[in-house]
């Protein structure tokens, strides 16, 4: 699974990649994702790429990395799901009954107050 070169298009890239993987299910809340060198050998990416992509996730609130026990999924309670990224990856694979559910109850609370 080679990614697009150049840093920019690498970078967005693998975010994108893992990102999508871990809104989607193929990793849950509390797993760790494969360590460094296996995740940058199969995406075919530097390490350092690798380490930056993670930073972004954990700035969206999907991933959490630390010393010696690596980078974990992150409860979806704490995803940040108005980051347009993550809302992408979210609705990629479909909408469901409680999203549409979710955005309604997020439009009454805000409506009133734009009004």
């Amino acid at each position: 699974m080679a990614v697009a070169s150049g840093s920019t298009a690498l970078h967005a890239t693998v975010v994108e990649q893992i990102g999508l993987r871990i809104v989607q299910g193929d990793f849950l809340p509390g797993e760790a994702l494969p360590n460094a060198d296996d995740s940058s050998e199969m995406l075919g990416v530097s390490r350092t790429v690798l380490r930056e992509a993670i930073k972004v996730l954990a700035g969206k609130g999907l991933v959490e990395s630390r010393p010696k026990t690596g980078t974990r999924v992150r409860p979806r309670s704490d995803w940040n799901f108005l980051d347009p990224d993550v809302l992408s990856w979210r609705y990629a694979s479909g909408v469901s009954a409680d999203d549409v559910r979710a955005l309604f109850e997020l439009r009454r609370a805000i409506e009133p107050m734009s009004a």
